[in-house]
């Protein structure tokens, strides 16, 4: 019996940078490592967050972890994929340059407020931990019908190690030496946090990447190294739609809150006014498992550990093991 046959609710849906995830339940994921060594490490360090994150209550701005294991993560579905999907999909871009050349919407301005503050609150819920993501961009925050929540620990660290996934827009090099050795990314904090957070919240607000509706080269592959050398001089793209996000944006950009917690506390306070003075303003409830609801789910993945589905999962790549890449079944997108 193949394992197709053996577990027929499990299907491919995502093949990540370092793992492979399976839905197993409508609302329940499995991320297996894939098979190299470097891989495999970097899952191991995400087990160490998670058995950290196990050791406290539940961020409901965090994905829920139901079970870990060495061999995989039992995860809650998140069924629309990431926020960069979600952004890409409104584009119009120019096919030579890839330019963005138009946004056809934006969303509505109090779902970006819900997330502004949902992306803050996680990233202060870390600090509290002493931790940094260390990775923050739009690929590794997901999505469930507009609901947002904060994924993937295989770089989060310790504030105070290095920065070592500096990608820009949402990581810069550095050019003075007060934060660090000049040319280097530095050391994870509130600086690269709120850096992070900045570009997301232009990403949002603004419909596209920082300079992503710019042609700043004539060869399009090395666009990005451009921005690279653009945000180390701390040259950024002029702000010109809502002053309070641009406000928010630009003290990010310039590391003028002193902790995440600071920001988080602001945004929570700009959601809150702004859902009391709009009777209307759609909240979107974030889902938090109950008790008997988590204990009951954790209870089925344990089941699925023992019946053997991860060392087959971990047996080979999803081909070799008869999978066909499904996606994410049940998007709404």
């Amino acid at each position: 019996m193949n394992i197709r046959q053996q577990f027929p609710g499990v299907h491919w849906i995502w093949n990540g940078g370092i793992s492979f995830v399976y839905e197993v339940q409508p609302r329940i994921v499995v991320k297996v490592p894939q098979s190299g060594d470097y891989e495999k490490e970097q899952f191991r360090k995400e087990l160490k967050i998670y058995e950290l994150l196990s050791q406290h209550p539940p961020c409901p701005s965090i994905v829920q972890c139901f079970l870990y294991m060495d061999n995989g993560i039992f995860l809650e579905y998140m069924r629309d994929a990431n926020l960069s999907s979600k952004i890409q999909d409104n584009h119009t871009r120019d096919m030579e340059t890839n330019v963005v050349t138009k946004v056809k919407k934006l969303e509505p301005l109090s779902l970006r407020k819900e997330w502004m503050n949902d992306l803050a609150q996680a990233v202060a819920f870390l600090e509290s931990l002493n931790l940094a993501h260390g990775d923050l961009r739009p690929e590794n925050i997901l999505l469930d019908r507009n609901r947002l929540k904060l994924s993937d620990f295989d770089c989060t660290d310790e504030i105070g190690s290095d920065f070592e996934a500096c990608m820009a827009p949402y990581g810069r090099v550095l050019n003075e030496q007060d934060e660090g050795r000049r040319g280097s990314s530095g050391f994870l904090g509130p600086r690269t946090e709120q850096f992070a957070l900045g570009s997301l919240y232009y990403l949002i607000n603004y419909g596209f990447e920082v300079y992503g509706d710019r042609q700043l080269t004539e060869d399009p592959k090395v666009h990005g190294c451009k921005v690279v050398e653009l945000l180390q001089n701390m040259e950024f793209p002029k702000l010109d739609g809502d002053p309070l996000f641009d406000e928010i944006i630009t003290k990010c950009w310039h590391n003028k809150y002193s902790t995440i917690a600071e920001l988080a506390s602001y945004t929570k306070t700009l959601l809150e006014r702004h859902n009391s003075g709009d009777a209307e303003a759609e909240h979107i409830p974030t889902l938090q498992w109950s008790a008997e609801d988590f204990s009951s789910k954790k209870a089925f993945c344990q089941s699925l550990g023992k019946g053997g589905l991860l060392d087959l999962l971990s047996s080979g790549d999803p081909e070799q093991l008869g999978f066909k890449i499904e996606w994410y079944r049940h998007s709404t997108t």
